[in-house]
């Protein structure tokens, strides 16, 4: 009886750590799509001090590293793409380019599909470091660009279909290097949650082993990349920062069950990749990404056209001001009994020199700066009024002037 009761704790305790693993989960689980991506490229406001100190050197062991990645490319051109000196010599040398790769778990050959979660723009690099691979290439770039990368045309371009059909063919073939998918789409943080798959690698295969990739900078806490930054940028900080470690992880291969729909193999896969990162597997997709991307290139160029906008209506407003005053001075010279401050309050109510000539010449305007003077440079406790006080001083001050200048004149 007591074992009984000690096996149901036991029992009981698992669920409960379940439990208390599924609302940790869920409440690390994004509310919107920004959540997957890293907003700043350095967060921290202490960092971005010490980046400040640390540009100089960065940006010579900058130039430095770009003059060794020349030599770079070329080895891995020269070099056969199998065999193990390449990669030996290359993680030699990318190391001194700052870009450290450490490699867990052990590859399996009889999976020729890798599905990898996307975190950098060199993920196909540290994985091509590890075991040699070749990624479907959806840019319609020249054979010699598209070799020297490792990349190969499988008809991405051409739609779905004719993608998974020529993968298909190629992983067939007899000693061809395993297919690297990304079916996130999409670059992301890597530490909130994936994106959800495309299954479309899953259609090719019915054994795919999972790939986890993370990267930790321990120096200078940089994040590899940033929502709406381009490869260039990043590539910019993988060279100039001292180094950074990506951790590639091969899992154990996942095998399609008989009569699994594909979704569902491919939701399986993505778990193993979230669990080996320690996240979950969002419903957000890249063409979720897309839709976020454009309306947030949409409102800036709102924001362009507004600031455009606002800064023509400046230097209108400018200009107006300026024709105000030159009319106002002509006015002026043909009216000396009428101050000038009137002369231009009245010229900014009627738009119109013929109006305020005509309301000079009824009266009209003596009046009204009658009935104004009486109240003549008193500063009123509404801060609405201040702005005309001001105008008042400044051109009773502009008048007085004016005054002496052709009372001098005329002595």
């Amino acid at each position: 009886m007591s074992n009984f009761s000690s096996l149901e704790s036991q029992l009981f305790g698992c669920v409960e750590l379940n439990d208390t693993v599924d609302v940790i989960m869920m409440s690390q689980a994004p509310s919107t799509v920004e959540d997957l991506f890293f907003q700043d490229r350095v967060p921290s406001t202490f960092v971005r001090y010490l980046l400040f100190i640390y540009f100089p050197i960065g940006l010579l062991l900058f130039l430095i590293r770009l003059c060794i990645g020349v030599h770079v490319f070329l080895i891995a051109c020269l070099l056969r793409k199998t065999t193990a000196l390449r990669r030996i010599v290359l993680r030699i040398m990318c190391s001194i380019l700052g870009i450290v790769v450490v490699e867990r778990g052990k590859r399996d050959e009889r999976a020729h599909v890798l599905c990898a979660n996307h975190v950098s723009a060199i993920d196909h690099l540290a994985v091509d470091l590890c075991n040699p691979c070749i990624l479907p290439s959806v840019w319609d770039i020249p054979n010699i660009i598209r070799w020297c990368f490792g990349y190969m045309d499988l008809g991405a371009s051409r739609g779905r279909q004719e993608l998974i059909r020529e993968s298909r063919k190629h992983i067939k073939q007899s000693n061809s290097l395993p297919l690297l998918t990304f079916p996130e789409g999409e670059i992301t943080s890597g530490e909130r949650a994936l994106l959800k798959f495309n299954p479309w690698p899953c259609e090719v295969s019915d054994l795919i082993q999972p790939v986890s990739i993370h990267i930790y900078r321990p120096v200078f806490n940089v994040n590899p990349s940033a929502f709406g930054s381009s490869w260039w940028a990043d590539c910019f900080w993988f060279m100039a920062l001292p180094f950074s470690i990506i951790t590639v992880t091969f899992l154990n291969v996942v095998e399609k069950e008989e009569q699994e729909p594909y979704n569902e193999y491919c939701d399986r896969v993505s778990q193993k990749i979230a669990e080996s990162l320690g996240i979950s597997v969002s419903n957000f997709t890249n063409q979720d990404v897309t839709e976020v991307t454009k309306r947030r290139d949409r409102d800036r160029m709102q924001r362009q056209a507004h600031a455009a906008a606002q800064s023509v209506q400046r230097v209108s407003e400018k200009m107006d001001h300026r024709r105000l005053d030159e009319l106002t001075m002509r006015i002026k010279q043909f009216n000396p009994q009428i101050s000038l401050f009137a002369i231009k309050k009245d010229l900014q109510k009627t738009r119109s020199t013929q109006a305020t000539l005509e309301n000079i010449k009824s009266g009209k305007l003596q009046k009204a700066a009658e009935a104004e003077d009486q109240g003549h440079g008193k500063i009123t406790m509404d801060p609405s009024q201040w702005r005309d006080v001001y105008e008042e001083r400044k051109w009773s001050m502009v008048e007085a002037n004016r005054a002496q200048y052709l009372k001098r004149l005329t002595s």
